[in-house]
């Protein structure tokens, strides 16, 4: 425009303008999570701003405002996994709202009583990316919803319900001549009710896992019978507990396929696959962060034995080792190429330049040993990566070269936590000593009893993957005796539909059994197949038709014709 000043209009700006214009930069740049955007809505709103102005700042719909209104009646450790990404569904979101602050406090830190730091509050707990993959949203939103639960609707016994925990309280308000008592622990019932119905299940009757919907899982091989189909002699009666009423209830199942069921000598039904039942989550021993740990662990131990073992390896040793190195995860080869796209020197080629620096392999048995063994412990690793990690190759070359023997001890805070309650319990009970009622305690007790001493559990050593490499190879020649057989039905089938080719002796000797082949035709039909058979015979030999196809057509006229395109 050319001018030398621009007039500007400076306006008073008021407070809740101001706010909803910091909000709305913030959600933009911050990536505000829900508690914060939750909390700009409180601010605007006491601006005065109304929830069509708020909606419009932060660019969201009145539906999603509503959900950001739940936030202030659930639970803040809720609301700070919410936050982290691992909260419950909106579904969910909206029973845990309808239900009591206190009631939500007391369930959660019911929950994580275990967990927990000890001298600090269970209630207040916020639970880990670790934790989040053992916990189901659905189970704590039933834990609030079941809040009586009345033994008069139960049939297990005392004995039962003290196996399981069951802790009873009274109704003084109850109605006289009833039984009154009541739990509120769910966890506690249902494992009551799953106990009372194994020990009931009348003889020859399958106790099944359920899912989250009530239903029965049938074993593999089976399958549920419907309430609408007919009962067949071979239906087998089967009962399971459902989470959502817990309630005991029966079905039958049914054989798939050809496979019959089998009686035990007590004449009950015995299930080949019943064991295999999908069971129900459990947390695993060690978690994911302690196989991290051991993978880091493992690999510098490994690392460890490649170096001892510089000055006096066995050549024979190294071949084996560099064959298994190229079946490792983390070794790719495309043909010969060996190009680096930033053009760095790798270990491997400094290898190659000093065992072959005139073309010539310097054979001096101690340059080839270190330089073999430097090369295998540059990429040779025991960690998780599916990228970057070698898998169970590494474990088996730390077999090979003694790594188990440079194990550092894991008895240490860090690694001791990522074992589950059942793990640590298991872990103790080896080492002689008595179970503890925390894992905190029991975690203290390993590690003084352990002291200066080392100490590596038998999942962390080198030796605990020969069971899974015997399992693998026993697995590829299953699939390779699969193959084979495979192959061999398809050759079967294949000589089985091949057409004979009548050649002019068996011909010739056909015509001498049974007369001349052409009797019995008239002069116009014999006409005719002369005329076809000369067409077919002076087919030319082209190099583009194999010629064992040129071979069929001239044999078999009535079958086959070449045609060229």
């Amino acid at each position: 425009a050319k001018l030398d000043e621009i007039d500007v209009h400076v306006r008073s700006g008021d407070e809740k303008s101001d706010t909803m214009a910091a909000v709305a930069e913030n959600i933009v740049r911050a990536d505000m999570t829900e508690s914060e955007q939750w909390r700009g809505v409180l601010d605007m709103r006491d601006k005065g701003a109304t929830d069509t102005e708020i909606c419009r700042a932060f660019m969201v719909t009145p539906a999603y405002l509503r959900g950001l209104m739940l936030l202030s009646q659930i639970h803040p450790p809720i609301i700070a996994a919410i936050d982290g990404g691992i909260g419950p569904s909106y579904t969910d979101r909206n029973a845990i709202a309808r239900t009591p602050l206190e009631r939500q406090r007391d369930v959660w830190a019911e929950i994580w009583a275990e967990s927990a730091d000890e001298g600090s509050d269970p209630a207040d707990y916020e639970m880990s990316r670790e934790d989040a993959t053992h916990f189901d949203w659905s189970d704590f939103v039933r834990y609030l919803d079941q809040v009586e639960l009345y033994a008069r609707n139960y049939e297990f016994d005392d004995e039962t319900a003290k196996e399981a925990g069951v802790v009873w309280e009274e109704d003084l308000f109850g109605q006289g001549g009833e039984d009154n008592r009541y739990c509120t622990q769910y966890a506690a019932m249902f494992k009551a009710q799953q106990i009372w119905a194994e020990k009931t299940r009348p003889e020859g009757t399958i106790y099944l896992q359920s899912n989250e919907y009530g239903e029965g899982i049938a074993p593999d091989g089976y399958r549920k019978v419907g309430s609408w189909e007919m009962e067949r002699d071979g239906d087998i009666p089967a009962i399971w507990v459902n989470p959502r009423t817990l309630q005991i209830q029966k079905g039958r199942l049914r054989e798939l396929g050809e496979q019959s069921t089998r009686r035990t000598e007590s004449d009950a039904l015995s299930l080949p696959s019943a064991q295999n039942t999908e069971k129900p989550k459990e947390r695993a021993d060690i978690s994911g962060t302690g196989l991290k740990i051991i993978g880091d662990v493992r690999t510098q131990a490994l690392r460890q034995a490649l170096d001892a073992a510089r000055e006096n390896a066995d050549p024979w040793d190294l071949v084996g080792a560099f064959i298994l190195a190229l079946s490792a995860n983390n070794v790719k080869i495309h043909g010969d190429d060996t190009y680096e796209p930033y053009g760095s020197v790798t270990e491997r080629d400094l290898a190659v330049a000093r065992i072959f620096p005139e073309g010539v392999l310097v054979r001096d048995p101690d340059l080839l040993r270190s330089t073999a063994l430097g090369v295998l412990g540059t990429f040779m690793n025991c960690g998780l990566s599916q990228h970057s990690g070698s898998g169970l190759p590494a474990q088996i070359l730390g077999v090979l070269f003694g790594a188990d023997a440079y194990m550092p001890t894991m008895a240490f805070e860090e690694f001791l936590k990522s074992y589950s309650k059942p793990g640590i319990t298991k872990a103790v009970q080896a080492e002689g000593l008595a179970e503890k009622p925390t894992g905190k305690a029991m975690r203290e007790a390993l590690m003084a009893h352990v002291g200066d001493k080392r100490w590596v559990p038998e999942p962390a050593t080198f030796a605990a993957g020969l069971p899974e490499w015997k399992t693998k190879l026993e697995n590829q020649a299953a699939r390779l005796a699969a193959r084979a057989r495979f192959a061999a039905q398809m050759e079967e089938e294949e000589g089985d539909t091949d057409t004979d080719v009548i050649t002019d002796s068996e011909e010739d000797d056909n015509c001498e059994e049974g007369g001349d082949p052409d009797e019995g035709q008239t002069d116009q039909e014999s006409l005719s197949d002369g005329d076809e058979s000369a067409q077919h015979a002076t087919i030319p030999d082209d190099p583009r038709i194999p010629s064992e196809l040129t071979e069929l057509a001239r044999a078999m006229p009535d079958r086959l014709e070449v045609i060229m395109v």
